[in-house]
C-alpha cells in the first residue's frame, strides 16, 4: 500500500503555488517597498510587471524571487502568492508560506478573503507506443465511449472540475512537447480552490485542506506502475 505521506524521489512536480485573493487594498501599492524590505534577504530579485493596454498595473503582481529562480512571492493590490519550483515536501513549503503571509498580514491588516488556491503542476515524460499516448501506463483514467470511437488516443486534452466539501478542484490533463522538441510529456495540473466565508486568520487551515484533497486525488490518479518509477524502483 502506498504511503500517503511519501515524498517520491522522482516526483513529476515542477511547480507549486499557494495564492490568496482579497478585496483590493490600496495600501499595498504605496507600501510594497516595506514588504520587500522584510523578504529581500531571501527574495532579492525584483521582477516588475510589464504594462498592457487595457489592464490596470496595480492588479499586475510584482515578483520577489530567489537569485536562482527556484522560489518566489507575487504581490499585487488584490492577491499574494508563494511559488516553489524546487519542492522538498509540504511541511517546508507550508512553513515558508506561512512566514511570508505572517509578514504580509502584519503590514496590511487584510481580514476578508475572496479566494484561496493551491496549485500543483506535474510534468510526466512519456514515449509513444505505435504513435499512441500510453495513458494507462501513467494515469488511472477510464472513459465510457461509444464502440465506434477508438480509445487509442493520439492526442488527449481533458479539464474537469470536481466539487469537494468546502471547495472544488480543477484537473487538467494534456500532452505537450519540450522546447527542444525532443521529449513529449503529459501535463497533470491540479488547482484546489476555496471561495466561501474565508478569513485571513484561517489560512493555515485552508492550506492544509487544499493539500489533503489534492494529494489524495494525485495518489488515486497515478498508476501503481508509475509510482514505482517515482519511488526509484525502476528505470
Amino acid at each position: 500500500m502506498t504511503n500517503k505521506n511519501e515524498i517520491y524521489k522522482s516526483a513529476p512536480l515542477v511547480e507549486t503555488v499557494f495564492e490568496i485573493r482579497f478585496p483590493g487594498e490600496p495600501a499595498i501599492e504605496c507600501n510594497r517597498d516595506k514588504f520587500y524590505e522584510k523578504v529581500r534577504d531571501v527574495y532579492s530579485k525584483v521582477l516588475i510587471p510589464k504594462s498592457f493596454e487595457g489592464k490596470a498595473m496595480a492588479l499586475e503582481p510584482y515578483k520577489f524571487e530567489r537569485e536562482d529562480g527556484t522560489n518566489g512571492v507575487m504581490l499585487s493590490v488584490n492577491k499574494i502568492a508563494v511559488y516553489c519550483k524546487k519542492y522538498s515536501g509540504f511541511k517546508p513549503f507550508k512553513k515558508e508560506t506561512m512566514r511570508i503571509f505572517s509578514i504580509f498580514g502584519e503590514l496590511f491588516k487584510v481580514k476578508k478573503l475572496n479566494r484561496t488556491g493551491l496549485r500543483y503542476i506535474n510534468i510526466i515524460p512519456f514515449t509513444r507506443e505505435r504513435d499512441v499516448i500510453p495513458i494507462k501506463n501513467y494515469l488511472n483514467i477510464k472513459m465510457e465511449l461509444p464502440k465506434s470511437i477508438p480509445t487509442n488516443f493520439k492526442n488527449l486534452n481533458m479539464i474537469f472540475v470536481s466539487q469537494t466539501k468546502g471547495g472544488s478542484i480543477t484537473t487538467r490533463i494534456e500532452p505537450a512537447i519540450s522546447p527542444d522538441k525532443t521529449q513529449e510529456v503529459i501535463i497533470l495540473d491540479f488547482d484546489y480552490a476555496k471561495e466561501e466565508n474565508l478569513i485571513f486568520g484561517s489560512i493555515d487551515k485552508y492550506l492544509d485542506e487544499s493539500h489533503q484533497h489534492t494529494k489524495y486525488l494525485f495518489e488515486e490518479l497515478i498508476t501503481d506502475s508509475y509510482k514505482k518509477v517515482m519511488q526509484g524502483e525502476v528505470i
